[in-house]
């Protein structure tokens, strides 16, 4: 089975993914395999952004980051050069595996969404998001607007979701709810 996770920034996708690897499930996140991706694809995006986001000869993420969230066309760009790669590399683990979870904010916007028997949604209110990504991040309140207004929000992805839900509360709350959840996906209950 292969259940996509997507959400919005900080709304709490990775808390989702560790309960439900819990279930016995290989946990894939795309943002990790982004990194990969954008060390292998280094000489290309230094060509498409200039040295200006190298730091000691490597790419200055939050660099790379303040360039993109900033500008649309920039940040079409640099998916344009990472997202293929990913993609494939997304591919070939569920290949390979057989109860997968990917983890990925942008999970329909990459098509990954069509991998997925099941597309879990996580809700969460702008201002927790923004508390919680000023201190995960250290980011600015500007910043942490920046990233989440670079998203296309998850009610508009809503046709992709399976089910929703909501990640306002504690995080003792959230996991109680999600192990039910995710019980409900495993015994084919929504």
């Amino acid at each position: 089975m292969v259940v996509g996770v997507t959400g919005g920034y900080c709304s709490g996708k990775s808390i989702v993914c560790s309960i439900i690897e819990e279930s016995g499930f290989v946990h894939i996140d795309v943002d990790r395999i982004g990194h990969d991706v954008l060390d292998d694809k280094k000489e290309e995006v230094v060509r498409s952004f200039g040295k200006k986001i190298l730091l000691g000869g490597k790419i200055d993420r939050g660099a790379l980051g303040d360039l993109v969230f900033r500008d649309r066309n920039k940040r079409r760009m640099l998916e344009s050069i990472l997202h293929p790669l990913m993609i494939e590399r997304v591919k070939r683990i569920v290949g390979k595996e057989h109860d997968v979870v990917i983890n990925a904010a942008l999970l329909v916007e990459m098509g990954l969404h069509l991998l997925c028997d099941f597309v879990l949604g996580v809700q969460v209110d702008e201002e927790i998001a923004l508390q919680r990504g000023m201190k995960r991040d250290g980011l600015s309140r500007d910043e942490a607007k920046l990233r989440i207004g670079s998203q296309i929000p998850l009610k508009e992805k809503l046709q992709y979701v399976d089910k929703v839900i909501e990640n306002n509360t504690t995080v003792g709350e959230f996991r109680k709810r999600l192990r039910q959840t995710v019980k409900g996906i495993k015994h084919g209950r929504r």
